[in-house]
């Protein structure tokens, strides 16, 4: 595997830092599923592919609040 940098808002990457390592290398894998996915489209197609993906998520209730509970877990 190979490392890639990616720039978030100051929060996020406080809370990137503070989470537990076995709990990051798991946001890690999924990451990798979702970005595999979005490289394998074309770019015409990533951000309505990605508003989609938001759209189903916050159907089947994940939204911005439960996404910060998972973060705020240790």
């Amino acid at each position: 595997m190979d490392r890639i940098v990616i720039e978030v808002e100051d929060g996020i990457a406080r809370k990137w830092r503070n989470t537990d390592p076995k709990f990051r290398q798991e946001i890690s894998q999924k990451l990798d599923q979702v970005l595999s996915v979005i490289f394998e489209k074309k770019t015409e197609d990533i951000w309505p592919f990605l508003e989609n993906l938001r759209i189903k998520s916050e159907e089947r209730g994940f939204n911005d609040d439960i996404l910060e509970q998972i973060l705020n877990e240790k």
